[in-house]
């Protein structure tokens, strides 16, 4: 059955509408209007009701195997079925509740991360943008056409916003209402003050378009001393680099296999026969395996992440926008702990050491 012919039959239409139902109930009146405007600043337009539904089932699914697993560990194997089916009442709404958390809060950080790409895409092409429209204004016209002309699909989500701009305006609603709108929604310090600069010298009958051609040449300059100052610490930026991706997790699997070097030595030293006399006395090395790769992996992880923060503080003057650095350093970090605890153990290995 192609994919078609599965969309146009009844039962999956039935299976789909209980789906959708489901997810539309499950969120609470009072939040309907907050969550759209949420989805709307991540350039999600429809509310993903079908989704919700198909999360709730997974949700339900991975409680009941949570619950079988739990009711079947060592603590409880001293009850009885009823017992554990009397358990399950409880438990499975329980783990529901908190797994409904937890997936609400992903989704919350998803959308956080869209909105912030949206905005450092905005804020990148704010300033040609800006140039298009000091353009538009030379020609004459009302603020809506100005605006109108200068979208342009190089400007990405902006050109979207601005767009919806433009209609607020064609229905009837004040420039200033309509603009005042988009800066409030995103909240872009650069943006708000430069569109409230903009309607103002508008008002008072100024020359708007040179107010936006100096504004844009500020940005661009500004621009360019952001970008000389990041090639001026690029050295830094690529030292903590290495640290971070090479040195550190390479310097944790060395102690790691230096740690065993000295284990062997010492039970090798201990096993001389009593009658042979020492001029020193080592004790057996007792550390845990397992428990140092633990302490080794949280120490290359927590390393990578504080020097993503502090690149990303290095390189756009803000620790919010870190998250791409902190996900690529945490696994490449990770990723190179193992390759180096592979490659010291085949070298120690390799010269029977």
């Amino acid at each position: 059955m192609s994919l078609k012919d599965l969309k146009s039959n009844p039962k999956y239409i039935k299976c789909r509408l209980f789906t959708e139902n489901l997810g539309d109930a499950l969120i609470p009146k009072k939040y309907r209007k907050q969550l759209q405007d949420y989805l709307r600043k991540a350039s999600i337009y429809n509310v993903p009701y079908f989704k919700f539904g198909i999360m709730a089932y997974i949700v339900i699914i991975v409680s009941i195997i949570l619950d079988i697993f739990l009711l079947s560990t060592h603590t409880f194997s001293n009850i009885g079925i009823i017992g554990k089916l009397a358990l399950s009442v409880f438990l499975v709404p329980i783990l529901s509740v908190i797994l409904m958390f937890i997936t609400v809060y992903a989704f919350k950080i998803y959308l956080d991360i869209r909105i912030q790409i949206k905005i450092n895409e905005m804020k990148e092409c704010f300033p040609e943008f800006l140039s298009a429209l000091s353009l538009n204004l030379r020609i004459g016209g009302t603020l809506d056409v100005a605006l109108e002309n200068s979208t342009d699909k190089e400007f990405g989500p902006l050109s979207d916003e601005i767009n919806i701009v433009v209609r607020n305006i064609h229905l009837g609603t004040n420039e200033y209402v309509a603009v005042k709108e988009f800066t409030d929604k995103y909240k872009i310090d650069t943006i708000t003050d430069t569109f409230e600069l903009l309607l103002i010298s508008m008002r008072k009958g100024g020359n708007t378009a040179n107010l936006a051609e100096r504004i844009y040449e500020n940005m661009k300059e500004s621009r360019f001393l952001r970008d000389k100052i990041i090639a001026s610490v690029t050295n830094y930026r690529i030292f903590l680099t290495v640290l971070a991706l090479i040195i550190a997790p390479a310097m944790f699997a060395l102690t790691y296999h230096l740690m065993d070097l000295i284990r062997r030595v010492s039970k090798e030293v201990s096993n001389i026969p009593n009658n042979v006399a020492l001029p020193f006395h080592i004790s057996v090395v007792k550390v845990n395996d397992v428990h140092f790769i633990i302490f080794a992996t949280l120490c290359v992880l927590l390393i990578s992440v504080a020097i993503a923060f502090i690149i990303s503080v290095v390189k756009t003057g803000e620790a919010k926008h870190a998250y791409k650095q902190i996900i690529i350093y945490a696994i490449l970090s990770l990723l190179m702990f193992q390759l180096c605890m592979f490659l010291f153990g085949l070298f120690f290995k390799l010269f029977a050491v």
